[in-house]
């Protein structure tokens, strides 16, 4: 049987989605979009104007701690902070839930000056996952959490942090409001699915999608990334086999290759996160490496620091 050798297909730029992280980063850049995307969510047209807004924010606060490479951090004119996710793929119900903890753990550290006491000063946070997924299997498109006690019913702690997961296939309709269900819908929609917009909002979202998709500058920067990425992925492959080879002459030829592969993959990992600043999870979805082997990744990771 031939091989093929080709490099994989580059989906185009008009076929990407609002779960694709490329263009989710590039729409959430641009303040007017991130602000209506955050007032549908929020359900809060009166918003208040997003006046900074950063895509791939890098959060480390101490040297020899775990950094955190954020899709979105935003904050509003009332200065409460906005972090949104854009997850395309399921890691799991406790990884993702252990994540948005970590998550809103570096936002709060980075919020406060070093020798600042005043902690009521703390921004509001609200952490916001997109996903094409039911996390929690209650068919809900929004699941909102904030911290209660358990022996008090309904005394919530009122601690300004917000985490919410929202799932684009909920069936929940009468529950949330139709610009959110419509907006859900639209996230993981492509123009082939040719559908009317009804909500003037999400009309506005979809103008604004097209506008970007449209553009030269973003069209080239999508390219270029798609090349480094593809260029990576070809040198892993490479790396792996010879690595494969040559192990396999002692070693056995089979499980020579795996462990060439994996030690190859393991370097390309590393090397993409010093080169982005990014975690470990976005640095292995990015290349793609399925979720039970992860483990032994960071595992191999650990003993290269």
């Amino acid at each position: 049987m031939k091989k093929n050798k080709e490099k994989r297909v580059r989906k185009p730029l008009k076929d990407l989605t609002l779960l694709d992280r490329f263009l989710f980063d590039t729409a959430m850049s641009v303040p007017e979009i991130c602000h209506n995307i955050l007032s549908i969510i929020l359900d809060d047209p009166h918003l208040p104007k997003i006046h900074y807004s950063i895509t791939e924010k890098s959060q480390e606060p101490f040297y020899d701690s775990r950094a955190v490479r954020l899709d979105l951090l935003a904050f509003d004119e009332n200065d409460v902070v906005y972090d949104a996710e854009a997850q395309k793929k399921n890691t799991g119900r406790r990884n993702l839930k252990r994540r948005s903890r970590l998550y809103q753990s570096h936002i709060d550290v980075n919020l406060m000056e070093p020798g600042d006491l005043n902690f009521g000063r703390m921004n509001d946070v609200y952490i916001i996952f997109i996903a094409p997924f039911d996390l929690f299997g209650e068919k809900k498109y929004m699941y909102t959490f904030r911290m209660t006690c358990d022996e008090v019913p309904g005394m919530a702690l009122n601690d300004g942090a917000v985490r919410i997961f929202l799932n684009t296939h909920g069936e929940n309709d009468d529950e949330v409001s139709e610009e959110l269900v419509e907006f859900l819908h639209f996230v993981e929609e492509t123009p082939d699915d040719d559908k009317e917009i009804k909500n003037e909002r999400v009309r506005e979202l979809a103008d604004q999608i097209d506008h970007l998709k449209s553009s030269q500058e973003v069209g080239v920067r999508y390219m270029r990334l798609w090349e480094e990425m593809e260029e990576l992925k070809q040198e892993a492959i490479a790396e792996g086999k010879e690595l494969g080879i040559e192990m396999g002459r002692e070693e056995g030829r089979a499980e020579g290759r795996a462990q060439g592969c994996a030690e190859s993959h393991a370097k390309d990992i590393e090397r993409l996160i010093k080169n982005t600043g990014w975690s470990i999870e976005k640095a292995m979805d990015i290349l793609e490496i399925p979720v039970d082997e992860r483990s032994l990744y960071i595992e191999m990771i650990g003993h290269m620091d």
